[in-house]
C-alpha cells in the first residue's frame, strides 16, 4: 500500500478470536499512516447507507489529519460531506445538502473513489471497517468497487467478519470477497484458536514470571481451548477469585485441575446465551 498498490484485506474468525485486537496492534506500529475506523451495527430494520465509512470519516475528520480530509471532501465528495454535518459550519452544510440533493448510488461511489485516490497520494490510508457481516448492502459494495479499480492509490482496505453469518444465506460480502480473491486483489487471514505454547506465554506474561508450570498452561487451555475472549475471562477470573495465585515469581493453582471447572465468568454468559439464541430451534434442544 505504502507503494501505491491499493489492497484489500479481510481478517475472518468466530465472536472473540482476535479480530480487533489485531488490528489495535497494527495501528500501534503503523508509523506515519492515516487510520480511519468505522463500525457495523447489527440493525433490526433497514441500516443506514455507508454508516460505517461515515464513521470512520468523522472520526478522521476530528483527528490532525481533519482539515485535510475535509478538504478533498469539499472539492472530491461533496455528496459525503453533506452527510457529515460536525465537519463544517451551519451555513456550509445547508449548501452542501442543497448540492447533494437527488444525489445517485453511482455518483456517491464515484466521489468516494476520487477521494480516495487523492487524499492517499502523499500518505497511506488504513481504511477500516469491522463486522461487515452487519454491514449495509451499500458498503459492501464502496469496498468492492474501490478495491477494484486500477488507479495507484496508497490505500489499505481492512475488514473484518464473521463467517458463519457470511457462509450461511445469500450474503453479499461473500460473492465481494470471492471476486477480490479472484482477481488477486486481497487476502484473508483467518483467526485460529491459541495452542498450548500460546496460552502459556501469555499466562507468563499476564502473570509477570518467566514461565508458568505444565499443569497450570493444560488446566487453563483445557477449559479456555486457546479462545483468546474466553482465555481473557477465565484468568480473570482466577486471580479475582484467587484460584490462580501469583506472588515473588511463583504461582500456585489453588483447587488442583477442578480449580476452573465450576463457574463460568460472568462476562461470558450473555456471549454465550446470544450465540445459543442464534441457532435452530432444534440445536437448541439438543444442546
Amino acid at each position: 500500500a505504502r507503494r501505491g498498490e491499493r489492497r484489500a484485506m479481510f481478517v475472518c474468525g468466530p465472536p472473540g478470536i482476535g479480530k480487533t485486537t489485531l488490528l489495535d496492534a497494527l495501528a500501534a506500529a503503523s508509523g506515519d499512516a492515516m487510520f480511519a475506523h468505522g463500525q457495523s451495527v447489527e440493525h433490526y430494520g433497514a441500516g443506514e447507507a455507508y454508516l460505517p465509512l461515515l464513521e470512520a470519516f468523522g472520526q478522521l475528520g476530528r483527528s490532525a489529519d481533519g482539515a485535510l480530509l475535509v478538504k478533498h471532501l469539499r472539492r472530491h465528495a461533496p455528496t459525503w460531506l453533506a452527510q457529515l454535518p460536525a465537519l463544517v459550519d451551519p451555513a456550509e452544510q445547508e449548501a452542501l445538502a442543497r448540492r447533494a440533493l437527488g444525489s445517485t448510488r453511482e455518483r456517491m461511489l464515484r466521489e468516494l473513489a476520487e477521494l480516495l485516490d487523492v487524499f492517499t497520494a502523499e500518505r497511506p490510508l488504513v481504511l477500516i471497517v469491522e463486522d461487515l457481516h452487519w454491514s449495509d448492502h451499500a458498503t459492501i459494495e464502496a469496498i468492492s468497487y474501490v478495491a477494484l479499480r486500477r488507479s495507484p492509490a496508497r490505500l489499505l482496505l481492512l475488514g473484518t467478519y464473521r463467517p458463519a453469518e457470511v457462509l450461511s444465506g445469500d450474503h453479499p460480502l461473500r460473492a465481494a470477497t470471492q471476486e477480490l480473491r479472484a482477481r488477486r486483489l486481497s487476502e484473508e487471514i483467518r483467526l485460529e484458536p491459541l495452542g498450548e505454547p500460546d496460552v502459556a506465554r501469555y499466562l507468563a506474561m499476564r502473570l509477570d514470571v518467566p514461565r508458568v508450570g505444565d499443569d497450570l498452561m493444560r488446566v487453563v487451555y483445557r477449559r479456555t481451548e486457546g479462545h483468546p475472549l474466553f482465555l481473557v475471562n477465565v484468568v480473570d477470573f482466577a486471580l479475582r477469585e484467587e484460584r490462580i495465585v501469583a506472588r515473588d515469581g511463583t504461582v500456585a493453582l489453588r483447587g488442583g485441575e477442578d480449580a476452573l471447572a465450576d463457574s463460568i465468568p460472568d462476562g461470558l454468559v450473555p456471549m454465550i446465551e446470544r450465540q445459543i439464541e442464534s441457532l435452530a430451534p432444534d440445536e437448541q434442544h439438543l444442546l
